[in-house]
C-alpha cells in the first residue's frame, strides 16, 4: 500500500515525533510528500519533514536535505544539518549537504553544520573548513573550524608529513 501525504503529515504533527519509528514506517515512500512539505508555508512541520528524510537514510533522502538546505527559514536549515549529523548517510553525501551549510548566512547553522562533518568528509569540505578556520570573522566559526579540523585525519595532499596534526614529519628520524 503506497504510503500517503496524510500518513507523513499525521506522523510529523506531534510534537516530538517518532522519527525512528516514522522512518521505519513510512519508508522512501514518504520522501516526495517530505519535499513537499519543506516547499511548503509552515516551517516548523518542514523542519520535522527535513529530519525525517534524513533518518529514512536513501541517496533519494539527500535530495529532499538538499532542499531543505537551501530553505528561506533557518529553522529547516539547522534541521537539515541536524538529520546530517544523524549518523544514517553515507560520509559523501554528508559532505554534499553540509557543504553549502557551513557557509550559512545564520552563525547557528553554520556551527551546528560543522559540528555535523564527519571525520571523513569529502575534500571539498575539508578545503572549505580550512578556509574557514582562517578567514571567517565570527572567531567561535573559526575556533570550530579548528576543532573539526583536529579530528580529521592528515590531508592527503600533505604527502610525506603530518605536521598539521603533530608539528612532525613523519619518516624515520635523521641521526
Amino acid at each position: 500500500m503506497a504510503v500517503t501525504f496524510e500518513q507523513v503529515r499525521s506522523a510529523l504533527d506531534p510534537e516530538e515525533p517518532a522519527y525512528n519509528k516514522a522512518a521505519a514506517n513510512l519508508g522512501t515512500e514518504a520522501l516526495p510528500h517530505l519535499a513537499k512539505i519543506i516547499a511548503g508555508d509552515h516551517a516548523m512541520l518542514a523542519s520535522k519533514a527535513a529530519y525525517l528524510a534524513g533518518l529514512i537514510g536513501t541517496e533519494q533522502s539527500v535530495e529532499v536535505l538538499h532542499r531543505a538546505a537551501r530553505s528561506g527559514d533557518v529553522r529547516v536549515r539547522i534541521a537539515a544539518a541536524a538529520a546530517a549529523a544523524a549518523g544514517k548517510l553515507p560520509p559523501e553525501s554528508v559532505s554534499d549537504v553540509l557543504i553549502n551549510l557551513i557557509d550559512d548566512a545564520d552563525v547557528g547553522v553554520q556551527k551546528l553544520a560543522l559540528k555535523a562533518v564527519p571525520v571523513n568528509s569529502s575534500p571539498a569540505l575539508r578545503a572549505r573548513i580550512e578556509s574557514l578556520s582562517t578567514t571567517k570573522t565570527d572567531t567561535l566559526v573559526r575556533s570550530l573550524s579548528r576543532e573539526v579540523l583536529g579530528r580529521m585525519p592528515a590531508s592527503t595532499s600533505d604527502p610525506g608529513t603530518n605536521e598539521k596534526s603533530t608539528g612532525k614529519k613523519k619518516g624515520k628520524p635523521k641521526k
